[in-house]
């Protein structure tokens, strides 16, 4: 039962958390600061989670071409040549998908 008790708590506050700030960027807005920087944000997401798909846990390059970096120069292919970060998701997820599936 207790695990029930936990999720059901750390449920409940994150959905509190997500609630307290949409009332308050309802009531006073996103400051000016706050929204210089929220373009920002989903590049440094990608970064981040593509930096975690590259690199051992050592934090040293992979040696083998695995079908995850061959699907992140696709995904960086398709941003650069686009300019929209969406496409990195629709060109690389589908190159990595087929390449998993071939055995590679």
């Amino acid at each position: 039962m207790t695990t029930w008790i936990v999720m059901l708590a750390v449920g409940l506050g994150s959905y509190a958390l997500r609630l307290s700030m949409l009332a308050l960027l309802g009531r006073t807005g996103v400051p000016a600061w706050l929204a210089s920087v929220l373009p920002w944000v989903a590049p440094a997401v990608i970064g981040a989670l593509v930096a975690s798909m590259v690199l051992t846990p050592g934090g040293s390059p992979v040696t083998a071409v695995p079908p995850e970096l061959i699907a992140v120069a696709a995904g960086f292919a398709a941003v650069r040549w686009t300019g929209n970060v969406v496409h990195a998701f629709t060109a690389g997820m589908p190159v990595m998908w087929i390449l998993t599936a071939i055995g590679m």
